[in-house]
């Protein structure tokens, strides 16, 4: 299949598909798998014909090149925007109006506007802080809040706005692989008099002098990270594989089709959800309601909101999606709330609150099965991750925190699922395992969060560091509480009974129901 370019509306680009109008369907023959392969994985399967929906214009850049790109999108005045994105950790945006460049950011956390403010000096971290919660929480462009509020000037911002767009735009002419995205529907709003005004040619032959002088100066360096594809159609193919591995009974082929379209949907929704990197959550109504009351006090008492973030997730990773927003090396991230709010300091966390508070904010579902174990289970995985920690050489403090937030993957997979409806099953507890460390890793990546935060997001079960194998023993000391999988082998820990106590009368506080007690291991 020519996945090479895709286009609509756009004129024929090299081996590309034709649809009928932008977001049109297509349909094309697929063939799953050989009839051997297909006795191998235990499904049967039949030659089939899918249909999908390709994307206005999309595309590799190993094929249509970046300055192809830049120039097809000035030449022909459009608007939108434009994703380019290499493997997992990778993602370049750039928002055009009328064949303009008018903003430009990257995933890593170097590359966003803030922490290029911040390392810059130009606007003060606490001010920052106060800029981008209101960004993250009302989604209005952080350029503007900037001039809104006397922060710095037209001219000023857009200096320093087209200086990190130059610098963005050089490196991805050094990608050697890739893919492109053009949503056109994507809202603009143009703020700041960015006119990057230079032919194509003209920024393709200063983005290689810059890198031919580069090589020259330094050795290359070595590819770091991640560079398989993530939601990409052969990855969807694999995944779709591992899933009915996982599910262990045969399926009809047209069961499997209908399995695969549920796939194709959840994978969509998946990567549209992710794709909101700044996305606080919703409280639960009972922190809502003391976080309101400390809110109406004459200043918010910052020790009063850590005993609120111990009792909820949500506000725990609220607190440090903001808190380590700023922050580059992986190493100096925060972890748990305590150090969040000591980080930030009373004026943004104020503002945090009133905005997780207002009426206008939405709240965790009362009443929902799906919230109400990711609660249960992080509670249950947190104090009794704080009791063993001294076995695994972590602070309590930290334990606790590691344990309260390796739910973050449940909660994303769970909302999708239940928005898409799908019944509770092997299908639906596959699809989720499947994709629990991938979501981990991006989150962790996303937000910034620590290494060893990341490594309880994605253990599959195995991984040695002391973090994960912490978190593992935890969910295991209450497995009617845990979410998912449990490592072979686990088995609760010593003072299984006392830690069940505790937990209980959080739960009991709470309105959760209770956690069985289960004989835990002897000496």
């Amino acid at each position: 299949m020519p996945e090479s370019v895709s286009a609509a509306g756009g004129g024929s680009l090299g081996r590309c598909w034709r649809t009928e109008s932008i977001g049109g369907r297509a349909r094309f023959p697929f063939t799953l798998r050989l009839l051997h392969t297909l006795r191998e994985r235990k499904v049967r399967l039949h030659r089939s014909t899918i249909s999908f929906v390709i994307p206005p214009f999309q595309g590799q850049l190993s094929t249509f090149g970046f300055p192809d790109l830049l120039q097809w999108m000035e030449m022909n005045r459009r608007s939108g925007r434009v994703t380019l994105r290499r493997g997992r950790d990778r993602k370049v945006v750039i928002d055009w109006k009328n064949g303009e460049i008018v903003y430009v950011s990257g995933s890593h956390p170097r590359e966003r506007l803030g922490v290029y403010l911040h390392q810059t000096r130009a606007i003060p971290p606490a001010t920052l802080h106060e800029l981008l919660v209101r960004n993250f929480a009302s989604g209005a462009n952080l350029t503007r809040l900037i001039l809104d509020g006397g922060h710095d000037t037209l001219a000023g911002l857009s200096r320093k706005v087209e200086a990190l767009a130059r610098r963005l735009l050089f490196e991805v002419f050094e990608w050697r692989n890739g893919v492109f995205r053009y949503d056109p529907d994507s809202p603009v709003e143009k703020i700041l008099r960015i006119r990057l005004k230079l032919k194509p040619q003209a920024v393709a032959f200063q983005a290689v002098k810059r890198i031919d002088d580069a090589h020259r100066r330094r050795r290359r360096p070595k590819v770091r990270g991640f560079r398989e594809a993530v939601f990409e159609e052969d990855e969807l193919e694999r995944r779709f594989w591992v899933v009915l591995e996982r599910v262990g009974t045969l399926l009809e082929p047209k069961d499997a089709r209908l399995r695969l379209e549920d796939l194709r949907d959840f994978a969509d929704r998946l990567r549209r959800r992710l794709g909101r990197i700044e996305f606080f959550r919703p409280l639960h109504e009972d922190s809502a309601a003391l976080l309101r009351d400390l809110v109406k006090r004459k200043s918010l008492e910052l020790s009063a909101v850590a005993p609120i973030a111990a009792l909820d997730p949500y506000l725990t990773i609220d607190l440090l999606i903001v808190a380590n927003s700023l922050v580059v090396d992986r190493r100096r991230s925060f972890a748990t709330a305590e150090d969040a709010l000591e980080h930030l300091g009373a004026a943004p966390v104020t503002v945090l609150a009133e905005r997780l508070v207002g009426s206008d904010f939405p709240r965790a579902r009362q009443g929902d099965r799906a919230v109400a174990a990711v609660r249960r289970a992080s509670l249950a995985a947190a104090v009794a991750a704080s009791r063993l920690a001294p076995e695994f050489g972590i602070p309590p403090d930290r334990a606790y925190a590691l344990g309260l937030l390796h739910t973050i993957p449940y909660a994303d997979l769970l909302a999708v699922v239940e928005d898409m409806k799908i019944a509770p099953g092997p299908f639906r507890a596959a699809l989720i395992e499947t994709y629990r460390p991938l979501v981990g890793r991006l989150r962790a990546e996303g937000w910034t969060l620590p290494r060893d935060l990341e490594a309880v997001l994605t253990d599959e079960g195995a991984d040695p560091r002391p973090a994960a194998a912490l978190v593992r023993a935890a969910r295991a000391t209450l497995p009617d509480c845990a979410i998912g999988h449990l490592a072979a082998g686990a088995s609760p820990a010593r003072d299984a009974g006392s830690i069940a106590t505790e937990v209980n009368r959080l739960f009991a506080f709470l309105g959760l129901p209770a956690a069985a007690v289960r004989a835990g291991r002897t000496r």
